[in-house]
């Protein structure tokens, strides 16, 4: 998946929200399966809710599920 971050890495304003969403999504899966492993169903639960809305944004969708506008849309709007 693109680039990776660390904890001593920031996400510049330029970066892409679908690529962002997308990494944050790969997180999340690793961190619910670790969750399971351990018994931890509610924290899982949370992560896999977490991990639905960062794979609607990764699609290009915003929170009500509609397609969000692509970057070139939003700065013609401005």
């Amino acid at each position: 998946m693109g680039k990776a971050l660390n904890d001593n890495s920031e996400i510049s304003v330029g970066d892409d929200q679908q690529q962002t969403a997308a990494y944050i999504f790969d997180m999340l899966i690793g961190l619910s399966s670790a969750a399971r492993q351990t018994d931890m169903t509610f924290l899982a639960y949370l992560l896999e809710m977490a991990g639905s809305e960062a794979s609607r944004v990764a699609e290009g969708k915003n929170s009500s599920g509609k397609s969000a506008p692509s970057p070139r849309a939003k700065r013609a709007a401005r």
